[in-house]
């Protein structure tokens, strides 16, 4: 093997990962036939990694057939194919968002407790910009990343990257479980909002207060609580995926 012949696989894997999240917005009719996509710019700063593996990313989309280009109007998702919303999205959603759910339970309550030990005055003024962030976005629009962008606060005040990367690991499906409560129904949207952010903020407060156990607790009654969210709303059309 020659020193020229290794590829960087770290562009490798980002643009991968970003070619996966936008082809199963497509397959599961989040990103609709004939919807154009957001800018290369936009989504750079959504996935945040760069341009050119953004583009790497739409040239395989294109390559698959998954969206077309117009000269000067942007990147469309394809017509050509039947990507309309198949009659078990929702049950598949459902079930993919409670394995990362299953996941999440044996990672972050560790990243909590460590963060509580460790977390410097830094990371605690990153964790109050997450919180505050996510506050802001209870009676928004849209609540964009910031579900994602909390716990990935929580994981870097534990000053172990393996925790933050474990996160970025299922990024996707932290916000597909936001969207995906969303979706399912609009009733009380806004009270679960609230009542999320009162979870977040107890986690907060335990890494505040440099409390361990505390926050592992709370971290994993958030879960917990998140898990009986999703199988609720779930469960309000009939998904019976899990």
């Amino acid at each position: 093997m020659t020193w020229t012949s290794i590829k960087p696989a770290q562009q490798r894997r980002l643009g991968d990962a970003v070619y996966e999240a936008l082809e199963r917005l497509i397959r599961n009719g989040e990103l609709r036939a004939g919807q154009k996509l957001a800018s290369e710019e936009e989504l750079s700063n959504r996935f945040e990694v760069s341009r050119p593996v953004v583009r790497a990313a739409l040239k395989q989309l294109r390559e698959q057939g998954f969206i077309v280009s117009r000269k000067g109007s942007g990147s469309f998702v394809s017509t050509d194919r039947p990507f309309h919303e198949p009659p078990n999205a929702a049950a598949l959603r459902l079930k993919l968002t409670l394995h990362a759910l299953e996941y999440r339970r044996s990672v972050e309550p560790a990243a909590a407790r460590y963060a509580a030990l460790r977390r410097g005055s830094d990371e605690l003024r990153a964790l109050d910009k997450a919180l505050d962030a996510f506050r802001t976005s209870v009676s928004g629009p849209d609540p964009s990343r910031v579900d994602f962008l909390f716990h990935t606060a929580v994981a870097a005040a534990s000053l172990n990257d393996h925790f933050v990367q474990a996160i970025a690991l299922i990024g996707y499906d932290i916000d597909l479980g936001i969207t995906l409560a969303t979706h399912l129904s609009k009733i009380g949207h806004e009270e679960r909002r609230r009542a999320i952010f009162v979870e977040h903020k107890a986690i907060v407060d335990a890494i505040r207060n440099q409390d361990p156990e505390g926050a592992e607790a709370a971290m994993l009654r958030h879960l917990e609580y998140a898990q009986a969210r999703v199988i609720a709303r779930g469960e309000a059309v009939g998904a019976t995926a899990y």
